[in-house]
């Protein structure tokens, strides 16, 4: 006999029609005229439903919807038969039983009328368990059911939305979890800026890396920042932390060196960890535990710059302060002298300056040039900020950008750039480090200024111009003062101007 499939859920209008729900499964079906079929279904035989509310099964296999998948999850195995939502059934016992079975309870759903399920035990005891506990999950399920509702009115979350969150489980952080087996992968935590400062230090921060090396952080600014203010995020960042919230509305040092830190990436995406900060053994603020990465030493000559931007309608005295960002143990900063009244093409003398490296996976190098007025004030005019491993050697046309890290048209800066391992195969200082790097950067210096003995040189060529423009600039300077000394006063007698 074929066996069909409801379509709708349909109610018995009569004592001798069938009642099921949709996807019922109605079995030995004989067809009739007229539109009305008979079948059996919920242990009632042979009686009449309407053809058009079902359809028939071609393969008996798929007796019941998603069986496959619901054998597989159920520890029922083959035996399932359906499935119930519990907290919407209503339980009642029998007690005149029902088919010569003594021990029988229903189960209804009210948002069927006339549909009812009869369960039969062996003895009253097992009886009265089935009942417990179908009422137990139904208790269980109302429960979080209603908790669930509150904590959607309370924290302003869509239940459905956050059933499916796996990952990035906001939870409190606890330190004593960290390297233990309750510590999970899904579980992540958020930092005030002035919680995070706690553990990202000597003593916690070796600690705090080890957490985020299975767990992801967040830290945001503290709500104390009126202004919008940022903090240094170089040591949530030498700390592991993955997230490190900065205010991106303001124009400051700290949105300066994230902006460096994506430059690789186009400015988006992820940003590898160096893998160092993967070894169990790494400490962040402790240099002897670096191991498997080569120190290197870099001198930096700045020679020139040109078109540099201007506070006011004044002329800018420009210097160049030259900083190297990082670990605590590699960060340090030098400066340039000012020029006077040159905010057009200023030109430096030869001085190198020198900077050693511990940790160049983890350092940026950043250019800032400002003004000092006439207070001896100092004010920013223009700023450049690389991390040290996208370096590279040679005379450099460094673009300059402003504060929001955007690029200031023509501005920029000229300088050498030299780098070379601060440390040997046998762990002496290379030629090229310390003292010897001084020494060679000053003899550079001296031939690139003064190398007009090495006629068609590269270094000869280039400064020719700017000896050239000197000599002018002297030559014009002293023609306008002997012009003043010349020029008569003029004086003014009774309303005349006479000489």
């Amino acid at each position: 006999m074929p066996t069909f499939k409801a379509l709708f859920d349909y109610k018995a209008q009569r004592e001798d029609e069938l009642t099921f729900t949709k996807s019922a499964i109605i079995q030995n079906v004989e067809k009739q005229d007229g539109g009305w079929w008979r079948g059996d279904y919920g242990g009632k035989k042979q009686l009449w439903f309407p053809s058009n509310y079902v359809e028939e099964m071609v393969n008996p296999a798929a007796l019941e919807p998603e069986r496959e998948h619901l054998d597989e999850n159920s520890p029922l195995g083959d035996l399932l038969r359906g499935v119930l939502d519990v907290p919407a059934c209503q339980i009642a016992i029998r007690p005149e039983g029902k088919n010569n079975r003594l021990f029988v309870f229903s189960i209804s759903m009210a948002s069927v009328a006339h549909w009812s399920l009869d369960v039969a035990a062996d003895s009253q005891e097992e009886l009265q368990d089935w009942v417990k506990k179908i009422r137990e999950v139904a208790q269980t399920a109302d429960a979080r059911l209603t908790e669930g509702k509150m904590m959607e009115r309370r924290k302003k979350i869509a239940l459905e939305l956050s059933e499916l969150v796996v990952y990035c489980r906001p939870v409190p952080f606890d330190e004593e979890k960290i390297g233990t087996e309750r510590a999970c992968y899904r579980d992540m935590s958020s930092f005030p800026e002035t919680k995070a400062e706690k553990y990202v230090n000597k003593a916690k921060g070796k600690k705090f890396l080890q957490y985020n090396r299975l767990q992801l952080s967040r830290i945001y600014p503290k709500g104390q920042r009126l202004d919008s203010s940022n903090y240094d995020p170089l040591p949530m960042w030498i700390c592991g932390s993955q997230l490190v919230a900065l205010n991106f509305q303001t124009p400051d040092k700290p949105m300066q060196m994230n902006q460096a830190l994506f430059m690789a990436g186009g400015h988006c995406g992820y940003v590898l960890q160096p893998s160092t900060m993967r070894d169990e053994a790494f400490d962040p603020f402790d240099k002897s535990s670096l191991r498997g990465l080569e120190p290197c030493a870099i001198c930096i000559e700045v020679l020139g710059a040109r078109h540099l931007p201007k506070n006011g309608r004044g002329i800018v005295c420009p210097f160049v302060e030259i900083e190297v960002a990082g670990a605590e143990y590699d960060s340090t900063k030098q400066k340039t002298e000012f020029v006077v009244d040159n905010g057009l093409n200023p030109v430096w003398p030869a001085k190198p300056f020198h900077f050693q490296i511990s940790n160049p996976e983890f350092a940026f190098l950043r250019f800032v040039v400002y003004e000092e007025d006439m207070f001896s004030d100092q004010n920013f005019l223009a700023q450049a900020t690389f991390p040290i491993k996208g370096l590279k050697t040679g005379y450099r046309a460094v673009p300059l950008k402003n504060n929001y890290s955007e690029d200031l048209e023509l501005a920029s800066l000229l300088i050498k750039i030299d780098i070379f391992p601060a440390k040997q195969d046998n762990g002496d200082l290379s030629p090229f480090g310390g003292t010897s790097l001084r020494e060679r950067g000053s003899d550079a210096s001296s031939q690139l200024f003064h190398g007009r003995a090495r006629e068609g040189s590269f270094e000869a060529r280039y400064q020719q111009p700017f000896e050239d423009f000197r000599i002018s600039q002297e030559h014009l300077t002293d023609h306008f003062d002997s012009r003043e000394r010349r020029a008569p006063r003029r004086t003014r007698v009774n309303g005349d101007n006479r000489l």
